[in-house]
């Protein structure tokens, strides 16, 4: 591996929840998809899961053989990924992940940042029923301006073959006027923004403070009605927001599979091949990042 300093800013901690309750007769396409998926990737499926300590300490050899820091998006909870980051602090980062739409979610965003040691605030849209605009959710995007964190909110299509593909939340555009009326407020659209290209490019064009990512195998450019690929949106999200709003990611999560290196190697052959310079290289893999999980 390329030596650099690299900050993996999109990586879930195994946990029963994040692969759904375990389903009954699956549709033969929907079984076709996920198998040709792992094909194409040559991932094996997921391992029986074990004990979080256990997983931990898998992860965190994991950091140490590819030589990376990883930033946990979901945990299972905020009191278990405030215990999963106390372990491996010199490697470790996690985010806050408790619906905004809950009564008590500023109390415990607030908690999660002064108490929990966690350093952001992780959103799935999709799964959140109150419009992301709605005034009632004010309070949460107040506390996370005020303690300086970044948001990262997944928009676009949710789940493998069969997830969600209509909702409220699923158009990045809808987080438009929260940007705006929060301008200090650093709100992070994951995996390029995952089908809506057009959206979010316009979003990180009005509001400066909107950051994407990079993350997965970004499987949604081939059902796009153009012809997309990962040089293409390198190229395009540069040429939009310059390489200082551009974050790598992976979206890595089970084992064997672990850190999923494939990703890094695809996305950084796309930077070198569009052109991308050592310094935006190294801004996208840990500078960026860097600069959001330390309040900059």
């Amino acid at each position: 591996m390329i030596s650099m300093r690299i900050i993996d800013s999109h990586v879930h901690f195994p946990t029963p929840d994040f692969f759904g309750k375990p389903e009954g007769r699956v549709h033969p396409w929907l079984a076709q998809e996920r198998t040709r998926w792992r094909k194409a990737w040559q991932f094996d499926g997921a391992e029986p899961l074990q004990s979080k300590d256990e997983l931990v300490e898998r992860w965190y050899r994991e950091a140490i053989k590819y030589d990376i820091s990883v930033v946990f998006v979901t945990s299972g909870g905020n009191d278990a990924m405030s215990e999963i980051v106390k372990a491996h602090p010199d490697r470790f980062y996690g985010y806050a992940h408790h619906d905004p739409s809950l009564k008590e979610a500023p109390y415990l965003l607030e908690k999660a940042i002064k108490e929990q040691g966690l350093k952001g605030y992780k959103i799935l849209g999709p799964a959140v029923n109150t419009p992301l605009d709605c005034k009632d959710l004010y309070p949460v995007w107040e506390v996370a301006q005020g303690e300086n964190i970044p948001v990262l909110i997944h928009f676009g299509i949710m789940g493998s073959a069969g997830g969600i593909a209509n909702h409220v939340n699923i158009n990045p555009l809808i987080i438009h006027d929260v940007a705006k009326n929060f301008p200090d407020l650093k709100i992070i659209v994951p995996h390029f923004g995952c089908g809506y290209i057009f959206e979010t490019l316009n979003l990180c064009w009005a509001c400066p403070n909107v950051y994407i990512d990079t993350s997965g195998s970004n499987q949604w450019m081939r059902w796009m009605p153009y012809e997309v690929n990962l040089e293409i949106l390198f190229r395009k999200y540069r040429e939009t927001i310059g390489p200082g709003r551009i974050l790598f990611g992976t979206d890595s999560s089970y084992f064997p599979r672990g850190y999923a290196k494939s990703y890094f190697d695809e996305q950084f052959k796309a930077m070198i091949n569009v052109g991308y310079s050592d310094d935006e290289i190294d801004k996208v893999v840990f500078g960026n990042i860097d600069d959001l999980l330390k309040g900059r």
